[in-house]
């Protein structure tokens, strides 16, 4: 009887625990593209921050925001140019923070890994990246002023 109880009592148990944990995500939700492990803090907190929707030049901007954890910029770049075939790069640095982002032919689809505040050119850790869709697409040259702190519309 007593065993009964305590099988009984670890499976709910476990149960509870699995119950309460998130699922790491492996794909953003908004654009279904990949998503680098280091989104997960290993504590399994949850998905993405959604941005406010807003409008940039004459298009419209939807976003989702990953804390990233334990990598530095250059390791999380070189993971996003190996697993984004296809996209451009570009990197820039604003407000003390480098911003690499990478990006479709048709700029609906921009990627922007943002590092912790550092001197230019430093390879510091790696602060957060933000999946963002804009409709219609963003210029290249657009794209390239997001990643220096400015908006330039054309």
């Amino acid at each position: 009887m007593n065993n009964t109880i305590l099988t009984a009592a670890v499976i709910a148990f476990c149960l509870a625990t699995a119950a309460g944990q998130a699922k790491v995500l492996t794909n953003d939700p908004l654009t279904g593209l990949p998503l680098i492990s280091a989104t997960d803090s290993g504590k399994h907190i949850g998905g993405p921050t959604q941005m406010p929707d807003y409008q940039i030049c004459k298009s419209k901007f939807q976003g989702n925001f990953y804390s990233l954890f334990n990598i530095k910029v250059d390791a999380a770049a070189a993971w996003y140019s190996s697993h984004l075939s296809g996209f451009k790069k570009v990197s820039g640095y604003a407000s003390e923070r480098s911003q690499t982002a990478f990006y479709n032919s048709d700029g609906t689809i921009v990627v922007i890994v943002t590092g912790d505040k550092g001197a230019q050119g430093e390879n510091t850790n790696a602060y957060a990246v933000a999946y963002e869709r804009y409709q219609p697409g963003l210029s290249e040259k657009a794209i390239t002023a997001l990643t220096r702190g400015n908006i330039v519309c054309q």
